[in-house]
């Protein structure tokens, strides 16, 4: 073949896992809580891998999705960054997509179950800071637990700490005031969610510890709860072979975490 000729630019993403996303939960009435803190993490992450970011680009493609999601529906919505380009990353483009949320009342209400997952995950890998898109280890260990009748599945590290689920950070309730939560450093998403719902806790004087865990001490905690941006905040009612109470500690954090959510001003 003689001279150029023309191929479209490499998805990184997809050749690579080259990528970043964020996940929101949008309420009734297209509300997106806490989309600075959402695109502000988005930022850090690119910064992190050496991705261009506009939080501009990244705001206007969210809002030109809301118009599409009736008004009275809650929803999923999901900000891919994507990478393009061929020896290294040339350009990024921004995908949106979103989903109708299912009633979780029931699981508000009776809680959820969770595994140990199979395997362990390294502390210092990046990957475990930042949402990105080489995501087939959580979604592994995620099908992993749903086959076997879990919501989802705790990760342990290299020292065999408990960090984090798949989709979600977890705190445990130990006594009346207490609730003990891993640390960042222990190798888990600082999630928007558990920064929240630790404010929510300083303001109910409940202490909250940021502890190293381990599985064999899960039997002394009282309670337990999972926390994500969709989720909000879901009970635990077993861990393994561990069963947990519902702790009347958890519905007054639901509330506090719901009038939080449901009251302006929303940063759109």
């Amino acid at each position: 073949m003689h001279g150029a000729w023309d191929r479209p630019v490499k998805n990184r993403t997809l050749f690579f896992g080259e990528g970043l996303f964020e996940t929101f939960r949008v309420y009734r009435g297209g509300r997106i809580p806490w989309i600075d803190e959402h695109l502000a993490r988005m930022a850090r992450g690119c910064q992190f891998f050496s991705l261009p970011f506009s939080t501009e680009e990244a705001r206007g493609a969210i809002l030109r999705v809301l118009n599409e999601i009736p008004e009275e529906a809650e929803a999923r919505l999901r900000l891919n960054l994507l990478s393009y380009g061929d020896q290294d990353v040339s350009e990024v483009r921004f995908s949106v997509h979103w989903e109708v949320l299912p009633d979780m009342n029931r699981l508000m209400s009776e809680g959820v179950r969770l595994g140990i997952s199979p395997i362990r995950r390294y502390s210092l890998s990046p990957l475990v800071r930042f949402k990105t898109t080489s995501y087939m280890e959580n979604m592994f260990v995620l099908r992993w637990a749903r086959q076997h009748g879990f919501f989802d599945a705790i990760f342990t590290n290299e020292r065999g700490e408990v960090t984090e689920g798949c989709i979600s950070n977890i705190f445990f309730i130990k006594g009346d005031r207490v609730v003990i939560t891993p640390p960042v450093e222990a190798g888990l998403l600082d999630g928007i969610t558990r920064a929240k719902i630790i404010e929510i806790l300083d303001f109910m004087n409940v202490d909250v510890l940021e502890e190293k865990i381990l599985p064999d001490d899960l039997p002394q905690f009282q309670g337990a709860f999972v926390t994500n941006s969709v989720i909000e905040l879901l009970p635990v009612r077993l861990i393994g072979k561990i069963s947990y109470p519902i702790s009347s500690m958890i519905p007054r954090i639901q509330d506090s975490y719901r009038k939080r959510v449901l009251s302006p001003p929303f940063s759109q």
